[in-house]
């Protein structure tokens, strides 16, 4: 399953750490890591007990060290195990803005 998932990335992907806040409909929000991260989308550490579902859409905010939090809205593409993998679908210009600025700073730390 992780395979399909990985043939799905458009942009390049960075190791990370940052925290995430995920919202949830039934019971209220998830916590945790942000193992790596796309201008598309984040792969994440689960924790807990939440049951999530794949399709689904939850609203996200992500910190980073040194960077402008941003929040914007994302569907679950992959939920299993200890990770959820997911895409940005909605953003608003001021947030899109401080992810790229985030992708922009990994790119240049990358080569």
């Amino acid at each position: 399953m992780g395979e399909i998932y990985e043939d799905r990335r458009q942009e390049p992907r960075f190791t990370t750490a940052g925290k995430y806040r995920l919202e949830t409909a039934r019971s209220g929000s998830l916590e945790g890591r942000i193992l790596d991260l796309s201008l598309n989308g984040a792969m994440l550490e689960r924790s807990g007990s939440v049951e999530l579902q794949s399709g689904t859409r939850h609203r996200i905010s992500l910190e980073f060290t040194g960077h402008a939090p941003f929040h914007g809205d994302a569907l679950l593409v992959y939920v299993g195990g200890q990770r959820i993998g997911l895409e940005f679908y909605d953003m608003d210009p001021q947030n899109f803005a401080a992810l790229s600025t985030l992708i922009e700073a990994l790119t240049r730390a990358n080569r």
